[in-house]
């Protein structure tokens, strides 16, 4: 990278899914409302600025039954680089979940039910807070097996037994870059 001189930056904020300007002056910055995160840019391209933390990553996953939204096998959550710190990742539920006998898993590839293990997803309804195989409507403290964990593979459902027709979870992923590279993206 060119050494740049910053004179009168500025300062946009938008959405995580909005275009963010082109061509503003070297340090400017981009505030996404509904991610928390930043952006800096360095003259050429908008780089995540990674001050303070933890980092919120958000995805929500409306199942269908299709190929990774509710067949059986992997759902992508989270797309991981580097080392992360998972602060904490709270799946909640917008709309219950259908599928006769299939279950429902989270974790990571290679190890799918790192945070919760196989649940059965017709247990998962409205109001309901995901963070073990019991879900709990109206709140809940956080597990330890939903927080404080050091990840370097993508976040994962695993849809088992039978497809998940039906329903909507919202995850929030909290989450502390460990490498100098390390990064939470929804995928």
């Amino acid at each position: 990278m060119t050494v740049a001189l910053i004179t009168s930056i500025e300062r946009f904020v938008g959405l995580s899914t909005d275009t963010k300007p082109t061509g503003p002056r070297a340090g400017s910055l981009f505030y996404e409302t509904d991610t928390g995160a930043q952006y800096l840019y360095d003259g050429a391209a908008w780089q995540l600025y990674l001050v303070g933390g933890p980092f919120r990553a958000s995805k929500t996953i409306a199942f269908t039954g299709a190929a990774n939204l509710g067949a059986i096998g992997n759902v992508p959550l989270f797309t991981v680089t580097g080392e992360v710190l998972i602060v904490s990742v709270v799946p909640f539920c917008t709309e219950d979940l259908a599928g006769a006998t299939a279950t429902l898993a989270l974790g990571v590839t290679g190890s799918t039910a790192l945070f919760i293990a196989a649940t059965t997803a017709t247990d998962i309804d409205l109001g309901d807070f995901w963070v073990d195989t019991v879900p709990d409507p109206n709140g809940v403290a956080l597990p330890a097996a939903v927080k404080d964990i050091a990840i370097t593979d993508n976040i994962v459902g695993t849809v088992a037994v039978a497809a998940i027709t039906d329903g909507t979870i919202r995850l929030d992923c909290y989450w502390r870059p460990l490498s100098a590279n390390g990064l939470v993206v929804p995928a």
